[in-house]
């Protein structure tokens, strides 16, 4: 499931929804809402997941055989052999590294309202780092209201809308907790942070998820969730990788050490 349309119903239950959606529409893409164009230089950390060759979900480089993603992009019913990364690339037509994912490895905490929505994907080989591909350093603690944070990835312009081809990049501004649970006052938890700007236009939106929330060259943010894309007073929310930074840091160790020399 990518970061989908929050139904009015979801707001009661939302634990519903998650799982329905990653069934029924698996591989919606698009780009970034209210962005505009980047190249993987800038964000060599950016890659695409791809299922059955078609683009997914966002994810980050964590190291050269390590992705960081959202939980709900390889929960469900997946064929692990069709599912692939591709690295180093500006342009979805653009293949120019891609590997098979080998193992994934889900937050044990996470549930289908998107709580923990953290992921590990284990690569067979290794990526080699350039100009294009590079590991990004995880955000220890979360950055003071309002703080510039960039998000990026090819998802939807609009709200259902079409895929571009080159990768999206925009600017909002970190939400502090307790002013997101104003929008969000039944779903938000700890391990989630939102991001936004006033009046909305600004967003993540279906194809983004999975992918990064940054500031000053950290992982921030993991795009999960929110209410539409880019709406006036419903942020984008995010996993918090400073509230899930132990988990990250300790499960991509341990899968490291073991599958270093596939």
């Amino acid at each position: 499931m990518l970061k989908y349309f929050v139904l009015l119903c979801a707001l009661v239950v939302p634990g519903l929804m998650a799982a329905n959606v990653l069934s029924a529409v698996p591989m919606l893409d698009g780009r970034i809402v209210g962005g505009s164009d980047a190249h993987i230089e800038q964000y060599p950390h950016q890659i695409s997941m791809r299922y059955r060759g078609r683009h997914r979900c966002g994810g980050s480089v964590y190291s050269s055989n390590i992705i960081v993603s959202a939980a709900h992009c390889v929960v469900g019913e997946l064929d692990l052999s069709l599912l692939t990364i591709v690295a180093g690339s500006t342009y979805l037509d653009d293949v120019t590294w891609e590997l098979p994912v080998s193992k994934i490895i889900v937050h044990e905490k996470y549930t289908s309202s998107n709580d923990y929505d953290v992921a590990i994907l284990v690569l067979r080989g290794n990526f080699p780092f350039n100009n294009r591909i590079q590991p990004i350093s995880l955000a220890k603690a979360r950055p003071e209201a309002g703080a510039e944070v960039i998000v990026t990835g090819w998802g939807t312009l609009v709200e259902g809308g079409d895929i571009p081809n080159q990768l999206q990049q925009v600017t909002v501004n970190y939400v502090e907790l307790s002013s997101c649970k104003k929008s969000y006052p039944l779903m938000l938890t700890d391990r989630m942070l939102c991001a936004g700007v006033t009046g909305g236009g600004k967003d993540a939106c279906q194809g983004d998820s999975g992918g990064p929330l940054i500031r000053n060259n950290e992982l921030l943010g993991i795009v999960s969730w929110g209410i539409g894309c880019a709406r006036r007073l419903f942020p984008g929310v995010y996993a918090s990788v400073p509230d899930l930074y132990e988990w990250i840091e300790n499960t991509a160790r341990v899968n490291t050490v073991e599958y270093a020399f596939l």
